[in-house]
């Protein structure tokens, strides 16, 4: 393989990569404001009603775990393209240098 399809190649690899990770942060942005709100939304209408709160407050509980798993699950997913660039770059370096040697 020469060194301009190697170059091209990894250019392509991480633009991939980095437009996941562009998702990744969109996702996350939306999902974020979705559940402050929510949150809002629960507050206000406990505030506005004279009922037992209890149902909301079990609510907002059943939320702030949700939202945990989700926070938990968007780092493992930025950890993976994290990874994934990191394997990317030394695939590149090693290919790079298979070349050079030749």
């Amino acid at each position: 393989m020469k060194e301009e399809q190697i170059l091209a190649d990894y250019q392509r690899k991480r633009r991939e990569l980095e437009a996941d990770e562009d998702r990744l942060k969109n996702a996350q942005q939306k999902g974020e404001q979705l559940i402050q709100e929510t949150l809002s939304d629960i507050y206000r209408t406990v505030q506005e009603s004279a009922v037992n709160s209890e149902p909301f407050d079990k609510a907002r509980q059943s939320i702030t775990r949700l939202e945990h798993d989700y926070y938990e699950e968007i780092a493992r997913a930025k950890k993976q393209i994290y990874q994934q660039q990191e394997q990317v770059e030394r695939r590149y370096r090693n290919d790079l240098q298979k070349v050079n040697k030749e």
